[in-house]
């Protein structure tokens, strides 16, 4: 074979491996995510919304929030999210990262919970990274959320599960 054949099929070779790596790399990742929604009076909605990694070697981002949308008012008094963050399994751990202005709570070595309460504002939201350990076979996020809209509109605590049924 000639040398101008032999770099062309190097080269050929070399652009479908570079092509398929990058197929590999650019595929978008499978999330868990789950999400409920309340109407309020005056037309606003609140809506809480719970997301984790679907797949996971050793760490799992996650996410949470409490949005609430319209104009009747812009923004709530306050308006909070609670997210509990929970591996499943026999003998499991986790150990939970969150946003700097949220709160941790270790409810047990599978279980913790993260809370935010945001003033005059339209939103909570609270991410980080759960590592579970032992033998989990699954993640779970519950993201509730509650309001006080107004000095007489409150939004009672409403959750959005996302993890295996």
């Amino acid at each position: 074979m000639n040398k101008s054949i032999r770099t062309r099929l190097m080269s050929g070779a070399a652009t479908a491996i570079a092509a398929g790596a990058l197929v590999l790399t650019a595929a978008p990742a499978h999330a868990t995510s789950a999400s409920t929604s309340v109407g309020i009076p005056g037309g606003n909605k609140v809506t809480i919304n719970a997301w984790h990694c679907g797949f996971y070697v050793s760490a799992c981002d996650w996410k949470a929030s409490t949005k609430m949308s319209g104009t009747n008012p812009r923004k709530a008094k306050w308006i909070q999210n609670r997210t509990e963050l929970a591996a499943h399994g026999i003998s499991v751990s986790i150990t939970i990262s969150k946003n700097p202005e949220a709160t941790l709570t270790m409810k047990s070595r599978s279980l913790g919970e993260v809370r935010w309460k945001n003033t005059n504002a339209n939103i909570s939201d609270t991410y980080g990274q759960m590592k579970p350990g032992g033998t989990t076979t699954y993640v779970s996020t519950k993201s509730c959320g509650s309001a006080q809209v107004t000095s007489s509109i409150k939004v009672s605590e409403k959750c959005a599960y996302a993890g295996a049924a």
